[in-house]
């Protein structure tokens, strides 16, 4: 865990001091910037991830949840939606290996964002019971440079379909 997050801040540093970040680059800090979020934010109930990853002026569009206009009633969802009571129960969300990847958004060569794809499959764990698949779902995340730091500032999830 520490060591990804070193990783982390490394490459988070690399990339928000060089406009020329390979695209390798780009999707390792996007990829770990996706783990904290999801691997240490979501699947552990640590809202600080949210806090420090998502930008002041955030936007989500859930295809069955709807519109999440800002970041506060986000964090506010998650804190008093699936996180409200993580000792009974506590989403899980696992990345389909392979699917996620980074398209570079650029302004006359100077890097300023990435959009982010992919697909993730979510589980319940109820406590008393087995880990279930709860559903599959894709997404596309919209990073940007803010201040030399790499802010989530629109988030989409969509096709969510029964668990395969």
């Amino acid at each position: 865990m520490r060591k990804l997050m070193f990783t982390s801040m490394l490459l988070c540093m690399y990339c928000s001091s060089s406009a020329q970040a390979t695209e390798e680059e780009l999707f390792n800090v996007l990829r770990a910037k996706d783990s904290l979020l999801f691997n240490i934010g979501f699947n552990t109930c640590d809202i600080s991830q949210f806090e420090k990853l998502v930008s002041d002026n955030f936007e989500f569009y859930h295809d069955r949840g709807g519109i999440t206009p800002d970041k506060q009633k986000f964090i506010e969802s998650i804190r008093n939606g699936l996180c409200k009571d993580p000792a009974n129960f506590q989403s899980r969300r696992e990345l389909v290996p392979g699917s996620l990847k980074v398209f570079p958004l650029t302004d006359n060569g100077k890097l300023y964002g990435a959009i982010q794809t992919g697909e993730h499959r979510f589980f319940e764990n109820i406590k008393g019971q087995p880990e279930r698949p709860a559903s599959t779902a894709k997404f596309t995340h919209v990073w940007l440079l803010e201040n030399g730091e790499w802010k989530l500032a629109r988030g989409l999830s969509y096709d969510h379909q029964a668990p395969r």
